[in-house]
């Protein structure tokens, strides 16, 4: 009667381990599969961020134009701004920049940003377009998970090959919750 019961109790446990074992390898594939699918920016080129972009609603008559100019981002989270130059002066380069003013920012309760980790790519870019054509390109931006809550501020300047400035510094902002 005593190695019954012992012998139930051996197959019991197997059996709680085989189920353990099992669960906790499905846990390991959610996981691996989770970080594979994970995408940094650093890793993505600029051709795959213009292509992440939608279309961008644009007045006919800006040169310049940023799809939306202010988004919510949460941290750990990745976006991309879009951008849209329309080319009226002959076939050439423009570089772009995309840089942070000084204050960079402001938190909630209204004080400055000096310093923050903020990721965003192309920091620089040059792209060649034709006389009478656009070109639309993505500015991507990551939130990193220890970052500040408030309104991250970015600058985007546009200029010719010759280094004249084609527009206005357009502005890009993050606000983090």
């Amino acid at each position: 009667m005593l190695g019954r019961k012992a012998i139930e109790l051996s197959l019991n446990f197997i059996v709680i381990l085989i189920i353990s074992i099992i669960i906790f390898g499905f846990g390991i594939r959610f996981i691996s599969q989770l970080s594979s699918q994970a995408t940094e920016l650093q890793e993505i080129t600029t051709a795959e961020l213009d292509e992440r972009i939608g279309n961008l609603i644009c007045e006919g008559s800006d040169r310049v134009c940023v799809g939306i100019g202010r988004k919510t981002i949460r941290r750990t989270i990745f976006d991309i701004f879009g951008l849209k130059i329309v080319n009226i002066l002959e076939s050439q380069n423009f570089d772009i920049s995309v840089e942070r003013p000084t204050p960079s920012g402001y938190t909630i309760s209204k004080e400055e940003i000096q310093t923050d980790d903020l990721i965003w790519n192309p920091k620089q870019r040059s792209v060649f377009i034709e006389k009478n054509e656009e070109k639309n390109l993505g500015i991507g931006v990551q939130v990193p998970a220890n970052i500040v809550s408030g309104t991250y501020i970015f600058d985007v300047k546009i200029q010719t090959a010759d280094g004249k400035s084609y527009s206005n510094i357009q502005k890009l902002y993050v606000d983090v919750p």
